[in-house]
């Protein structure tokens, strides 16, 4: 099984990350309240990766799971 961003659906080549680099800078950006908050983004993705969000993710944590430790 390949391993994936959770946010956008990009081909992750580290067996350990849960997001690609894109969407960790976009991460740190937000955090710094710039004009896209957290939840802006994470939405703007999951429209254009219509694809990647139609697997079944049953039984993954949430990214507020992972956002909060």
């Amino acid at each position: 099984m390949e391993n994936r961003c959770i946010i956008c659906g990009k081909k992750l080549h580290n067996p350990y990350a849960i997001y690609c680099a894109e969407c960790e800078y976009e991460i740190r950006r937000a955090r710094l309240e710039d004009e896209e908050t957290l939840e802006e983004y994470i939405e703007r993705m999951r429209e254009e990766n219509k694809v990647y969000n139609t697997q079944n993710l049953e039984g993954i944590k949430p990214l507020d799971f992972w956002l909060s430790h």
